[in-house]
């Protein structure tokens, strides 16, 4: 449990007052409830019980001399409602410091997760599904700030037992030792209960998975679904997927539940038992009492500690969970160089360039040597596989090169300002990004500075705001989820408006037109061709059309440089890119080169 505590301490990292605030409180309300639990015994021997108590009664007796006998019980009384009332005020500044604290601790973290998902260089989703990261940054943070409050009430009902144990033994150590057998007795109970909530929990947060996973695949499929008649196929998965969650939940409350009753249940008999030893020992009435008062208000603390214990250990599948992603999405980060990037004037270089994704895989890319040149187009040309998208992955820096350096006029990206030197490209791919916005705030993602008329002129150049003034709130209009309202050439031409606001030095294109009609795709290429005008051009390329437009070609095979030179030059050459150049032209219409 202690590692377990300290692992959610280290994930949470919350504030340095934190601890010493939340703990100081319990004990100060632990002390001042047993305070007024205490004051019974005077307040009985006041009103005539037989004597006892102890030397600390005595001593309170002493301090009650200078009162007049009259006032004794008002004055005992009066002590008695005042420790109540200091003890809820207590009380309620600890729960709001805790709900406080809870809050904030999840917020940071949330953030935190965020902000790795999007700084770190490793691409968690490209081994794991979205709907694991969704399930981390949604859920699991917020069970692992729950499991922070946890802990601190864990911290709390401990200093409380402490507490109460000390004003027990004041009253009588005899009925005390009795009591602690009792209630180790069911602490073993509760012990191995903890071992099964820890396994139980894991499950849960393996089932929540597969039930996000089945809601998030079905909604993103609903075309697919309907036009297959999957409706009842569906519906039946999703079906299991929630009730199995429903059971694994059921059983993980049932196993929250069970330390409440068992704790009272051992304690209604170590009341009787000690009622019993304390007739036997001859206790008055008074030491009695408040004997057994303490004792009953000792089950409270000792029944949350033992449920918050079952509780911490349930959330461990959320707390690993939270605390693998954190692991994973951190190491290594992308460190920015201190440089600041100057407009590319002869070329961007690639030498001795090797990359893999992970330690067990293949290289994807290997001994690269390259010279891209500056203000021209360059095709990058190659079967699927062959590195084309690493490629364009380590120009844009996100990610950094196994072996060998990607330099831009001579200076190594690593040494360049992250942030400014991404600020010089811009990406567009085939299919374009768009978010559940209006048409305004899609464009002005380009510039995020950018004023109304910064937006229009953009949309002008690319060709799009003829289709945006007829659209029912023009450059207001939510575009719906990945911009559904839109045919495919005018999410591209948003796209192509967005990167013409942001007004990049190098752009790189993923083959943008190869799902238009030619229609769309002609007047698109015009577009894109005046703004690309002076610019470094890198292009995926898989249609002819693009590969002659180009001023230099690149031809990748197997992570490798198979060729390169401009489309005439590795024509005349019987190489991998003049095969290629046969196969689309000895059938009809265009193929694929890669």
């Amino acid at each position: 449990m202690l590692a377990r505590a300290m692992q959610v301490h280290r994930l949470c990292d919350p504030p340095r007052w934190a601890a010493p605030a939340m703990v100081g409180l319990g004990l100060l309300s632990a002390a001042l409830e047993g305070a007024g639990l205490y004051l019974f015994i005077p307040l009985a021997q006041v009103l005539g019980a037989q004597a006892g108590g102890g030397r600390l009664t005595e001593a309170f007796l002493h301090l009650l001399a200078p009162v007049p006998r009259p006032w004794w019980a008002p004055v005992v009384v009066a002590g008695l409602c005042a420790s109540i009332i200091a003890k809820n005020l207590v009380g309620f500044v600890s729960n709001y410091l805790a709900r406080k604290l809870d809050g904030k601790v999840a917020h940071r973290l949330r953030v935190r997760v965020f902000e790795q998902t999007l700084a770190s260089c490793v691409d968690y989703r490209a081994a794991n599904r979205v709907t694991d990261v969704v399930s981390t940054l949604t859920n699991n943070t917020w069970k692992l700030s729950h499991a922070l409050s946890l802990v601190y009430r864990l911290l709390v009902c401990g200093a409380a037992v402490v507490v109460f144990l000390a004003l027990l033994s004041a009253i009588s150590v005899k009925l005390t030792a009795i009591a602690i057998l009792m209630l180790g007795a069911s602490a073993l109970l509760v012990q191995r209960l903890s071992r099964r909530a820890q396994a139980a929990g894991k499950v849960v947060v393996e089932e929540n998975r597969q039930f996000g996973l089945r809601m998030w695949e079905s909604v993103g499929a609903l075309q697919l679904i309907r036009s297959f008649g999957r409706e009842t196929y569906e519906t039946r998965r999703f079906s299991e997927v929630s009730d199995r969650m429903r059971r694994r939940l059921l059983a993980l409350d049932l196993l929250w539940g069970i330390p409440g009753p068992a704790t009272e249940i051992c304690g209604a008999l170590l009341i009787g038992a000690l009622i019993l030893a304390g007739i036997q020992a001859g206790a008055g009435l008074g030491p009695l009492a408040a004997f057994l008062a303490v004792l009953y208000r000792l089950q409270g603390p000792t029944r949350d500690f033992l449920q918050c214990k079952i509780a911490l250990e349930g959330l461990a599948g959320a707390i690993d969970d939270v605390d693998d992603f954190l692991a994973r999405t951190q190491t290594p980060y992308l460190v920015s160089g201190a440089k600041r990037p100057e407009p590319l004037r002869r070329a961007l270089e690639f030498r001795g360039v090797a990359f893999r994704y992970e330690p067990e895989e293949a290289l994807a890319l290997e001994g690269l040597d390259l010279a891209i040149p500056a203000g021209r187009t360059t095709a990058v040309v190659g079967r699927s596989g062959a590195g084309k998208s690493t490629l364009m992955s380590l120009i844009f820096r996100f990610r950094d090169p196994t072996a060998g350096e990607v330099l831009a006029d001579g200076v190594p990206l690593r040494e360049l300002d992250l942030a400014a030197w991404r600020a010089r490209l811009s990406l567009m791919a085939q299919e374009p990004q768009l978010f559940h916005d209006t048409v305004a705030a899609n464009i002005g993602y380009g510039r995020l500075d950018a004023s109304p008329d910064d937006i229009r002129r953009a949309a002008e150049v690319a060709g799009a705001h003829e289709f945006i003034a007829t659209l029912p709130q023009g450059y207001d209009t939510v575009l719906g989820d990945r911009g559904s309202r839109l045919s495919g050439g005018q999410r591209q031409r948003i796209a192509l408006a967005r990167t013409i606001l942001k007004d990049p030095d190098i752009l790189l294109l993923d083959e943008p037109t190869n799902s238009l009609d030619p229609e769309t795709e002609q007047a698109f290429q015009a577009a894109l061709q005046t703004f690309s005008q002076g610019r470094t051009v890198i292009v995926i390329a898989h249609r002819l059309s693009t590969v002659q437009t180009a001023d230099h070609v690149v031809v990748l095979e197997d992570g490798r440089l198979a060729e390169a030179g401009s489309p005439a030059e590795l024509l005349a050459r019987p190489g991998r890119f003049a095969r290629l150049h046969g196969l689309q032209t000895q059938g009809p219409g265009e193929r694929e080169v890669a």
